[in-house]
């Protein structure tokens, strides 16, 4: 069984993502999903749908405006979730929720922009904090969308110190953030559509908006053979090491 920790979208919150996970935690049903809601909360719903649906307050991961100190202070407030509830097998998140575990994974990996140097504190400052293996990331956007060359650590290299954990990626070809959704694939995880066909990472496409797959057994798939992969690599480690090798 994965455990499964789950991070909304900008300004929603908890019960508002069960309803959006109720197929495919339907299907999963052998995984445990838990749920964290964001360090900000409001009364403004993401949108009509959401404020029709579930009653506020509503929470988001940082403010746009706060910039690098913003994205560290969540950072470190999901990692504090993890180093006390955890451990987790994945990290699932729904667009800014998606953003924001992939900084999550890119701090405890030193991964992401920014000189190596403060990506290498971060890191150490995090050591012991159980890191997640797997990431699904649903109609995603890469963590330094709103602030190209200065979010996500600190100004440095344009380029991305990929994050090396196996991935799965959840596009809507009518998303309007379609095109974020495959810049984080590419750029964070390395995974574009040749390369994912050579890789235990992938991407999952429905012809729908920013939203989970209306069918979503194409990603319970894919999540279950993450997992099965896992798995079996954990057992392997395990075989190992009790072989003392």
């Amino acid at each position: 069984m994965a455990r499964i920790l789950c991070l909304h979208g900008c300004r929603t919150n908890a019960a508002f993502m069960e309803r959006q996970l109720a197929q495919l935690k339907a299907k999963l049903g052998e995984s445990e999903f838990s749920h964290l809601e964001g360090p900000i909360s409001g009364m403004l719903a993401a949108d009509d749908d959401v404020e029709q649906e579930c009653m506020p307050p509503y929470f988001q991961w940082w403010e746009p405006l706060d910039g690098v100190a913003g994205q560290l202070e969540a950072v470190r407030y999901v990692a504090e979730h993890i180093r006390t509830q955890g451990p987790f097998d994945a990290l699932l998140g729904f667009s800014e929720g998606a953003a924001c575990a992939t900084a999550v994974l890119a701090a405890l990996h030193g991964a992401g922009r920014g000189s190596a140097e403060v990506r290498q504190q971060l890191k150490t400052e995090l050591a012991d904090v159980p890191r997640p293996r797997l990431v699904i990331c649903v109609c995603g956007i890469p963590p330094d969308d709103f602030r190209p060359g200065c979010f996500c650590f600190g100004r440095g290299s344009n380029k991305v110190c990929q994050v090396p954990v196996p991935s799965i990626h959840v596009i809507g070809e009518s998303d309007g953030d379609r095109h974020g959704s495959e810049e984080l694939a590419e750029e964070w995880y390395g995974v574009s559509p040749a390369a994912a066909k050579n890789s235990d990472s992938k991407i999952v496409r429905h012809p729908h908006g920013h939203r989970f797959p209306l069918d979503c057994r194409l990603l319970a798939d894919a999540v279950r053979e993450l997992v099965r992969k896992d798995c079996a690599q954990l057992g392997e480690v395990s075989r190992l090491a009790a072989a003392g090798c």
